[in-house]
């Protein structure tokens, strides 16, 4: 055989490899998951097959091995096609803490006047970042194109993109630490020029306080305010305010894009959301956000709601939806997405820890006639899905939406699963076993 044949017959092989491969079926969306259980990211392409979909777990190459028993992964956050997760331990950071940085293997095709996702590389780690210098984050945002890291013992925060990671020579370069937050930060930025943390204190001189801290061309500018009550975990910005979650109802403040209002100027706006059976003040841990709206749950068993707020009004109000829960239950934070034909959707799990095999998924259609407005939000059926597996802040459900919001994945901890369910029809389209406890859940996708 001449060596001319010799490679025309090797195209042609590898032509009939790429056609088998194919015949698998087309990406409908590649998914990252963390698996508590070995503290380890995973990762799988989600392929629509003309006889269902497909799922085959993988590890992500380079990611660091750590121990399970002292460490954990927490928050992630992906953009531009760079996945950051945050990694936490048991002893204050002192074991080790920090971020790890995964190129996802997705890049962007134009087709004109918009893109596509194409999957053509394996995800691998980029950099890491693990030290007892970190601070120890429990909370990993992304705001616009930043990833904002809370580095909780050093009483501040770590700010880095996406490009930036990329182009530092050393992880130490990738990003710009700010002092502001204290204890167990919770986190708000605004376009990129001013961010607001919190202090977790529910006594002493930091009750109630949040360091607002100039960014970037900003930097060096900032001042403190103060809630009327402490015990901030969750803060927000959407329309143009930024919001909190104290011991009682939520706060919000006008954004204050050149860090230079005083102190004394700036008016906390207190909303109140209730009071629960014996009294006490209803509150909320964390917000989600679509477009210019704000959205968070309160309460637990028959007394949840799900609560929404129009961040763009000069007023804004409360709108609280109940939500029927079993005595054991109680809800998730929402998490926001549009479903089918844009229509804006909320996926709330509500969970048990003693019965987590009745756990249940309620899908809310925020804005059923398709006015704007979200009155007369209403939840569907629940449904029923797997277990979860409940671990202090771990072992909860996670959802994303797959493209044009016709269908989500979902994670079941407890049964150590991910199904694929119908936005449409509510049913389970697709179930895939998985390694150890599959938990927070990311997807890329168009």
């Amino acid at each position: 055989m001449t060596i001319q044949r010799l490679l025309f017959t090797f195209a042609a092989l590898s032509l009939l490899g790429s056609s088998s491969v194919h015949a698998e079926g087309h990406t409908i969306a590649r998914l990252f998951w963390q698996d508590h259980q070995s503290a380890a990211l995973k990762w799988a392409d989600l392929r629509k097959t003309k006889d269902g979909y497909a799922l085959a777990e993988e590890s992500v190459q380079g990611f660091p091995e750590l121990d399970v028993d002292d460490q954990m992964l927490v928050q992630m956050q992906i953009d531009d096609g760079l996945l950051v997760v945050g990694v936490r331990d048991e002893a204050n950071g002192d074991i080790g803490s920090g971020w790890v940085a995964i190129e996802s293997g997705a890049t962007q095709e134009a087709h004109g006047d918009h893109f596509h996702w194409r999957f053509t590389k394996t995800p691998s780690v980029l950099s890491k970042l693990i030290d007892d210098g970190q601070g120890n984050p429990a909370h990993l945002y992304r705001y616009g194109k930043s990833f904002v890291m809370a580095n909780d013992q050093r009483n501040g925060f770590t700010v880095m993109d996406a490009k930036g990671v990329r182009k530092a020579k050393s992880a130490t370069e990738a990003g710009m630490f700010y002092e502001g937050g204290g204890g167990h930060i919770t986190l708000a930025v605004a376009d990129d020029k001013v961010a607001y943390s919190t202090w977790i204190h529910g006594e002493g001189e930091n009750v109630g306080r949040v360091d607002v801290v100039g960014l970037d061309e900003n930097a060096g500018k900032g001042y403190r305010i103060d809630c009327p009550t402490g015990v901030l975990h969750g803060a927000t910005y959407c329309g143009g305010k930024v919001f909190f979650a104290p011991a009682d109802g939520i706060c919000w403040v006008a954004a204050d894009m050149e860090a230079d209002d005083a102190a004394d100027s700036v008016q906390v706006n207190h909303l109140e959301i209730g009071s629960d059976p014996k009294g006490k003040p209803l509150r909320t841990g964390a917000f989600a956000n679509l477009d210019d709206t704000v959205v968070f749950t309160s309460g637990r068993a028959d007394q949840s709601l799900l609560c929404i707020v129009d961040a763009s009004s000069d007023e804004p109000q409360i709108e609280s939806m109940p939500m029927e829960l079993e005595s054991d239950q109680s809800l998730r934070t929402p998490i926001v997405g549009k479903g089918s034909g844009g229509r804006p959707v909320a996926l709330c799990f509500a969970e048990s820890k003693e019965a987590p095999e009745n756990d249940q998924l309620f899908v809310v259609d925020l804005d059923p006639d398709g006015n704007g407005e979200f009155s007369d939000a209403k939840a569907r059926e629940p449904i029923s899905v797997g277990r979860s597996q409940i671990e202090g802040h771990f072992g909860h459900h996670d959802a994303v939406f797959l493209p044009r919001g016709r269908q989500i994945a979902i994670t079941n901890p407890g049964d150590a699963s991910i199904w694929v369910i119908s936005l449409t029809d509510q049913s389970v389209q697709a179930k895939f076993d998985c390694e150890g406890m599959p938990t927070s859940l990311a997807s890329i996708s168009d």
